[in-house]
């Protein structure tokens, strides 16, 4: 059965993020719209389960977007919660939300209300995520949340049928494994120091994993095109092989492989299995530098 579906229309990205980690973990499918006029087009022909909804946003301002809701036959019964840091502006609306919520929001208190608000017209199942998410030493998302992210930014690709997403793997070079050969693995402070640049270099709301000691996985969700994910790879790289900011940091030579995804792929275990093929390519075989790959070039790069 499909999982419950939320709606985050949300223009803080760590905010966002924060939002769509909670839902995550709760069970429920999630995106994000950080546009008010992008969220009005993406209500024209979705019915979300949920709606958690900013009011200060560019473009459709989000009391413009609860009026359309409320005034459509189609939409008016989806639970809105309306997430804000001015009262006074909640309390001005004109059409009255489900919910408000004043920020900060607690992980607590919004995953108990999404779960009270959530629509019942339609049988649901929501299957909390039930292993723990993080990676003990970065802190940084673990292979299993990373790989349940991927079921949904599939399915949400499957439903919208326009953007893509794209997989990200960064690891060390050949060169850099035979030079750390007597320590067998990165020591835990540099790991941690890759997670942070990592971090530092793509959006709060796109998931960085750590895979098999000293490899990374990322997932770059809802990009118009092929050349944002080899924008943020070409970052990645720079400032992983740039200047460090004290001498006590280290220097990595780095290999990325990016895997464009689109419609063409059936269901997560073909992209697993292209993402498998990446790996080998870029990192069993030596390369070096940033390789792009897609559906149809797997084994050879773009």
């Amino acid at each position: 059965m499909d999982k419950p579906f939320v709606l985050i229309i949300e223009d803080e990205r760590d905010i966002a993020a924060l939002f769509r980690h909670v839902m995550d973990l709760a069970g429920y499918r999630t995106e994000i719209v950080t546009n008010g006029t992008v969220a009005i087009e993406r209500l024209s022909w979705s019915l979300p389960d949920v709606v958690l909804l900013d009011l200060s946003l560019p473009g459709t301002p989000g009391a413009e977007i609860l009026q359309i809701m409320k005034g459509d036959e189609r939409l008016n019964k989806i639970p809105v919660v309306v997430v804000t840091a001015y009262s006074e502006i909640a309390d001005s609306l004109s059409v009255e939300p489900d919910l408000v919520m004043l920020k900060p929001v607690s992980p607590n208190q919004l995953t108990d209300l999404v779960q009270r608000l959530r629509r019942t017209g339609k049988k649901k199942v929501l299957t909390p995520f039930g292993k723990t998410p993080w990676d003990k030493i970065t802190g940084l998302y673990n292979r299993s949340f990373f790989e349940n992210r991927l079921d949904y930014a599939l399915k949400s690709l499957k439903e919208k049928g326009q953007t893509l997403f794209a997989v990200l793997l960064v690891g060390p070079s050949e060169d850099e494994r035979t030079d750390k050969q007597l320590r067998k693995k990165y020591s835990e402070a540099s790991l941690r120091q890759i997670a942070e640049l990592l971090k530092g270099s793509v959006r709060p709301t796109d998931t960085i994993a750590r895979f098999k000691q000293d490899h990374f996985f990322i997932l770059i969700e809802n990009v118009p095109n092929g050349a944002i994910p080899k924008i943020i790879a070409n970052r990645i790289q720079e400032r992983l092989m740039g200047s460090t900011a004290n001498e006590n940091e280290e220097q990595f030579v780095v290999s990325i492989g990016v895997l464009l995804c689109d419609d063409r792929y059936e269901n997560v275990q073909d992209i697993q299995h292209d993402i498998k093929a990446v790996y080998s390519y870029v990192f069993a075989e030596g390369q070096t530098g940033v390789l792009i790959f897609d559906h149809d070039t797997i084994g050879q790069p773009l």
